[in-house]
């Protein structure tokens, strides 16, 4: 069985060619761009003869798009900004031969400000190694993929997401105001959503076992969730 990667991009040349390096195992390599401005496409073709462009409309369709670029068996499906992990690579190999699942689970952890996160929410499971026959779910943000048929894997994608903290609060105000726009009501007060998150991550979630790192990211996701609620306010 065949796999392919399926990669969406747009100004990624700090990180591109870390993910590309990871999934060199891959049969085939497929990368979306959406008319990037700095070397991302110079830096892609290093790897792949089949790099597309199509103007981006949401992360679902971008990347189901790029899906159908692939001819594999199997799609791999992975950010511009992560990187598979040694140990997944040999799982992913294996997994894909005779298997009996539609989608396999596989863990995204954080590294912020240079260190892995173990604890506060910092690690999620998604399913990105799947059959070519499934496709995301073609919503703005938050698109996934869906399987009543899939198991787990044990390795892990490490998930490089901000380059520093300037990095985090221009994608925190980006982001925020696309999912304030989505939400159609607001009954949360800010400052509860705020304290409610904070606790779920540093108390419940153990955020402080990951010291200065994990400790700084808990209160930056839940200002996160505060600033949202607020724009959501705001605009209602």
């Amino acid at each position: 069985m065949s796999i392919g990667c399926a990669i969406i991009t747009y100004n990624e040349e700090d990180s591109l060619e870390r993910t590309l390096k990871s999934v060199e195992f891959c049969d085939e390599i497929v990368v979306v761009d959406s008319y990037s401005t700095d070397n991302t496409v110079n830096i892609a073709k290093k790897y792949t003869d089949k790099v597309f462009f199509n103007k981006f409309l949401n992360y679902g369709t971008q990347k189901n798009f790029a899906i159908e670029k692939l001819s594999t068996d199997w799609v791999l499906s992975i950010d511009a900004d992560e990187v598979v992990g040694k140990n997944l690579k040999n799982e992913i190999l294996k997994a894909t031969q005779n298997s009996l699942f539609d989608g396999y689970y596989i863990k995204i952890q954080l590294v912020f400000l240079g260190k892995a996160l173990h604890f506060g929410g910092a690690q999620n499971w998604h399913l990105r190694l799947f059959k070519k026959k499934l496709k995301f779910s073609e919503s703005f943000v938050h698109e996934k993929v869906q399987s009543t048929k899939a198991s787990h894997l044990k390795g892990k994608i490490l998930h490089y997401s901000y380059k520093n903290l300037s990095d985090y609060i221009e994608k925190l105000n980006k982001y925020t105001t696309i999912s304030a726009s989505l939400k159609r009501k607001n009954k949360i007060h800010p400052l509860l959503r705020f304290n409610l998150e904070f606790f779920k991550r540093f108390i419940l979630r153990g955020a402080f076992f990951d010291g200065y790192e994990g400790t700084l990211y808990a209160l930056l996701s839940s200002f996160y969730q505060l600033i949202k609620y607020a724009k959501a306010k705001e605009l209602q």
